[in-house]
């Protein structure tokens, strides 16, 4: 079930990009920064809240990283994928969580975007202190929420460029054994392509 949900996103991804590529090609659009695809990681700190089996475990403090690729479909709206991993450990328990998420996203004011998302993730912690080492987690449905404003310190092209990307993410896993509730708050460098000059409105000289 969970190949068939990762297959089934990145069928979604490709089918969209292939759309969005033939709706540039028809619209011209005023040169920005942030134009065409995207691709990059993230460094963040992470802080999960667990629920195993109806017992509160409280706060995971971690870190973590993710990588991402996708592309706007029209001036505001995005489709891409998103695949996160990180270390989380608590008193004598160490572990991990992570997910792969096919991600929305809309750009409210400026380089100010929202996101959401779905898709599958996990979580697994062990005792150190314990002598059975048996993890304990679970995986199912991964849910996204967060927000991003995209910073182009470099001089600035025409259209695209390398972008320092404050980030906070919120992501829920409902299934499983342990329940998850996750904030991601970190910084992404991404590139942008930007668009090709025959897609772009230009001045005369």
């Amino acid at each position: 079930m969970r190949r068939q949900l990762l297959f089934g996103l990145a069928a979604l991804v490709v089918l969209a990009v292939s759309a969005a590529h033939s709706a540039h090609a028809q619209t011209l659009e005023q040169p920005r920064a942030r134009q065409g695809y995207w691709i990059g990681n993230g460094f963040f700190g992470v802080a999960p809240h667990l629920n195993e089996e109806g017992r509160n475990r409280g706060f995971y403090p971690g870190y973590g990283f993710s990588f991402r690729i996708g592309q706007l479909l029209t001036e505001r709206l995005g489709l891409g994928l998103q695949v996160n991993l990180g270390t989380i450990s608590k008193g004598s328990d160490k572990g991990g969580l992570g997910g792969l998420i096919l991600e929305g996203s809309a750009r409210l004011w400026r380089n100010l975007s929202a996101h959401t998302g779905l898709g599958i993730g996990y979580v697994d912690v062990t005792d150190n202190n314990s002598l059975d080492k048996t993890l304990r987690g679970g995986a199912g449905s991964y849910y996204l929420l967060g927000a991003s404003y995209d910073l182009f310190p470099l001089p600035k092209l025409l259209t695209g460029g390398w972008a320092l990307t404050p980030t906070v993410d919120f992501l829920i896993m409902p299934d499983g054994n342990i329940h998850t509730y996750t904030v991601f708050a970190g910084v992404q460098i991404l590139w942008w392509s930007g668009l090709s000059r025959e897609m772009l409105i230009l001045p005369e000289e």
